[in-house]
């Protein structure tokens, strides 16, 4: 008899209650066998795993051994062509692939019609409708939240900012009655969130505001993300919707308050952006460890006739309250010694083909768990893919969708994030080989750069090689480099 693989699948529990079990395929594959003449060698099941791609153990098994030359079936009999793959590349491919081997495939449920010289069309055509199913499902997901944003309620189940709460209505969509939510004013957070405005509108501080409102915030650097909300001016943004909630302040006083976010106007900033030392922002205390500060004493003459010379420099914060003891650092001097330790040490053939050599050794050293890194993600991937693929099928059965949607939004993320953590560590894995810079070139822009630039310019350009300068003492400082590579 002619010897033959079967394969099983379904995508959950779900699928399998609505349609045809693993149990019913493989009935109907047994009797397509008996009917012509076949003996199938082995069955390949996955069950609860979706046909979006390829990552299936059975089927990878299956495909495995049917490659083998000479391979040992010449058939696979499914059930269906939506069991072999919902992806017409990866069925393409396969299909492809074994017809190579002489293995034929077989699916026999009867759903391509038999039209001599047209099979390969028709089930191209049937592959193009299979992969549309999963689209169709992930668009009605999408309609089915962009309807509820319209009607004004929250299609997500994430939890609201602070001064406000879920309230639950039941509402009949398309004949069904469904819990949806809307984001209400919270009578215990609502007054803390309009006193935290109102006084942010008089121009208070952050630790005033959080001082006066306890029970809104710990920290400071939350309120930044609190006042840049728009939900407080009764906007929430949903894709490309808004839904519209009560406000606390009105477009106005939000846009007041707002209007300088971003702009950095801290007086130490400023001073940092007019300051005229390149080393501005670099400099760090090596006894201490805090920022030094630019100070400066004007030039004048004394009643006895002495005239004192200006002085510019920096000094530690600390020397104020007779914390640190670091002696005034004189700017320019300590800036001239920085330039010429980049230009005639570090930027050196030699040294830098040394680093270059030291950083390829620790990189190979890392190759292996790389490796293993770039292979337990593609794992996770294929985990959370199946759990997407459970959830859309889940969706298209009938279930409750809200929840579901929640939960597919947030899978959809958490592939978002493990495939930008796998590109990330593939371009580590791949970057290993580097060249030398050409080191004339990057010498001639720096000094062109210091020589005529302004002092913003020169600051940053300098900023590109030197990472952070700490001053010990008297003509002692330690220097931490960027290499150009």
């Amino acid at each position: 008899m002619t010897t033959a693989y079967a394969y099983l699948r379904v995508s959950g529990d779900a699928q399998a209650d609505r349609g045809v079990p693993i149990a019913g395929q493989r009935e109907a594959v047994q009797a397509h066998a008996d009917a012509h003449g076949l003996h199938i060698v082995r069955w390949f099941v996955d069950e609860a795993r979706p046909g979006s791609d390829d990552h299936r153990d059975a089927f990878q098994e299956m495909m495995r051994l049917a490659h083998v030359t000479p391979s040992p079936v010449t058939a696979i009999l499914l059930w269906s062509w939506s069991r072999f793959s919902r992806d017409q590349n990866d069925a393409h491919y396969w299909k492809a692939s074994l017809r190579r081997h002489g293995v034929e495939i077989r699916d026999v449920s009867g759903e391509t019609p038999v039209v001599e010289g047209f099979e390969y069309v028709l089930e191209s055509l049937i592959h193009w409708r299979d992969e549309q199913r999963l689209h169709e499902i992930s668009r009605d997901a999408r309609r089915g939240q962009q309807a509820l944003v319209q009607r004004g309620y929250v299609p997500s189940g994430c939890r609201p900012p602070r001064g406000y709460r879920v309230e639950i209505e039941e509402i009949e969509v398309e004949g069904r009655r469904r819990k949806v939510r809307r984001w209400v004013p919270d009578p215990q957070t609502w007054p803390l969130v309009e006193r935290a405005w109102q006084m942010r509108l008089q121009g208070r501080s952050y630790r005033d505001i959080l001082r006066e409102c306890p029970g809104l915030y710990r920290s400071p650097n939350c309120l930044t993300t609190f006042f840049g909300n728009p939900i407080y001016k009764g906007e929430l943004r949903f894709g490309g919707a808004i839904i519209e909630v009560e406000a606390v302040v009105t477009p106005e006083e939000w846009a007041q308050v707002n209007r300088n976010r971003g702009k950095r106007e801290s007086g130490a900033y400023a001073r940092r952006q007019g300051g005229t030392y390149l080393l501005t922002g670099l400099l760090r205390c090596g006894r201490c460890g805090r920022a030094l500060v630019g100070h400066r004493t004007s030039g004048a003459r004394r009643g006895d006739g002495y005239e004192r010379e200006p002085w510019e420099g920096d000094r530690c914060p600390g020397r104020r309250n007779d914390s640190c003891d670091l002696p005034f650092v004189t700017g320019h001097a300590i800036e001239r010694a920085v330039i010429e330790a980049l230009l005639d040490d570090v930027l050196r053939p030699e040294y830098l083909a040394q680093c270059l050599e030291d950083l390829l050794a620790a990189q190979e050293a890392e190759r292996p768990a790389l490796k293993a890194r770039v292979e337990a993600l593609g794992r996770q991937i294929g985990a959370v893919d199946d759990a997407i693929e459970r959830l859309l099928v889940a969706i298209e059965a009938g279930g409750d969708a809200e929840p579901l949607v929640a939960r597919l939004r947030g899978r959809q993320a958490e592939r978002d994030g493990l495939g930008a953590q796998l590109e990330e560590a593939r371009e580590r894995l791949d970057g290993h080989q580097r060249d030398l810079p050409d080191l004339d070139a990057l010498r001639r822009e720096l000094e062109e750069g210091l020589a005529h630039g302004g002092i913003p310019e020169r600051r940053a350009l300098l900023r590109q090689y030197v990472a952070e300068v700490v001053v010990d003492g008297p003509g002692e400082a330690r220097v931490s480099y960027r290499l150009p590579f």
